[in-house]
This record gives C-alpha cells, structure tokens and sequence, in this order.
C-alpha cells in the first residue's frame, strides 16, 4: 500500500494445523510457517480496506487497478472476506455447505488423496507456481516453491516499489508483491470469486505483469487476482 500511494518440497504429514477459520494439512514442519503467512496478511488487508473506502479520491493506487468508484462495494468487501477467512458456499466436496478455505503442501499424492480432476503436483512442476486454486474446490494448494518466497518484505515499503519509465511500470514490479503472504491472499482471491476468476482458461485469461493489470477494464479488473495482490502491496 505504501509503494502505490507513490505513484524444498514440503514433508507430508497426516497430523494437521486448525484453527476455527482454516485448516492447513500436508505440510509439517512448514504448517506454522503458513499460519504466519496468513496472520501477518491481515495488517496491509486492514490498510486495504481503509483505502478502498475512498475509493478515486484516494491515493493508494484504487484509480490504477479498479478505475470507478463503482468497485469501492466489491473491492470492499472482497478484501474483509480474505481478512476473515470468511466460509464460502459452491466449493467440492460440499456445494451445499459453506465451508472455509483448506491450505494444502502439494505432494505427488495429493490428486488422488483429494480425489481431484487435476494434478496439482503436476502443474506446480510444470507451470513453476508458487500456489494455485482449482476451479470449484474449497483448497488452496501450495507448491514447493512458495516456501522459497520469503514470508513478508523486509524494510521500508518504499525500498520494494517498482519506478516509472516512459509512463510504465519497470519489469521487476511483480517483485512488489511476490512474498508468501501476498501469494496467500492472491488465491484467496482466486477462491472467493470461485467461477468468476480468470484464470489459464478463461478468455480473457489471468493477467499477472504490473502494466498488464493496470490496463484491464474495470469488469475484468474485479475478476483478476493479481490486481488484489498488487493493491493489498
């Protein structure tokens, strides 16, 4: 938020990690290390919030990503739901029954513990992603190299803020927003848009480059995570 107001596989374990609004299983030793990953999400999500209630008139880069005062209501509450851990309702195994997000280390047995169409040990190789959401399921599914991001930045905001050239963006922006605590909250998006999302098969597809989501439109600009990711940075 600061930056915008300027312009190793993980070990499966049967044992889990549960609080009242998660559940975070297969991953160990490194269970704890996401749990820190969500709790110290909630402070820039609490700054979030804050700006996108001003919506235009703000300075934290809601003009940039969202363009309308008319996505001051969606954005708003998009950004309480994550902060909450709020449950949601249309996910497998029960579309019926709200249910909260479950945080999953990927392993070559997941697709078939979770009885999933695809195989997330498989794209997380494949694809090098750092976590991933499947369409229509309550997990959130990290990938082993997540845990080389570091949990959050370290330093002032500003040391992390991509400069302006020629009107862009310079290439390293995504490096703003690429800690373990903004990949959490960028699926979480992923998760509570649900069908909505973009994502690799939808058209438009997911967009991920700074410059890429300032240009979209402001529909699709609600539907892209990245753009959340960037403006909770």
């Amino acid at each position: 938020m600061a930056c915008l107001s300027l312009a190793a596989q993980a070990p499966p374990s049967l044992p889990f990690l549960q609080s009242r609004d998660y559940t975070i299983r297969d991953c160990g030793t490194l269970a704890d290390q996401v749990a820190s990953g969500l709790d110290l999400g909630k402070e820039p999500l609490g700054e979030a919030i804050n700006a996108a209630k001003q919506g235009l008139s703000g300075s934290h880069g809601f003009r940039a990503f969202f363009k309308t005062n008319a996505a001051v209501g969606p954005v708003t509450k998009m950004l309480k739901d994550i902060q909450t851990l709020r449950p949601a309702r249309g996910m497998r195994p029960n579309i019926f029954k709200a249910q909260y997000p479950e945080f999953i280390c990927v392993t070559p047995e997941t697709r078939s513990r979770y009885r999933l169409r695809l195989d997330p040990h498989v794209l997380c190789e494949r694809n090098g992603e750092f976590g991933m959401w499947l369409r229509g399921e309550k997990y959130v599914f990290l990938c082993k190299k997540f845990f080389t991001d570091k949990i959050s930045p370290v330093g002032p905001p500003t040391k992390f803020c991509p400069r302006v050239i020629d009107n862009m963006f310079e290439p390293k922006g995504y490096l703003l927003a690429d800690y373990q605590k903004y990949v959490l909250i960028h699926e979480l998006v992923h998760f509570y848009l649900g069908r909505s999302s973009l994502g690799w098969t939808t058209n438009p597809k997911e967009k991920y480059r700074l410059n890429e989501c300032v240009d979209m439109d402001p529909k699709n600009s609600l539907k892209n995570p990245m753009h959340w990711q960037y403006f909770v940075a």
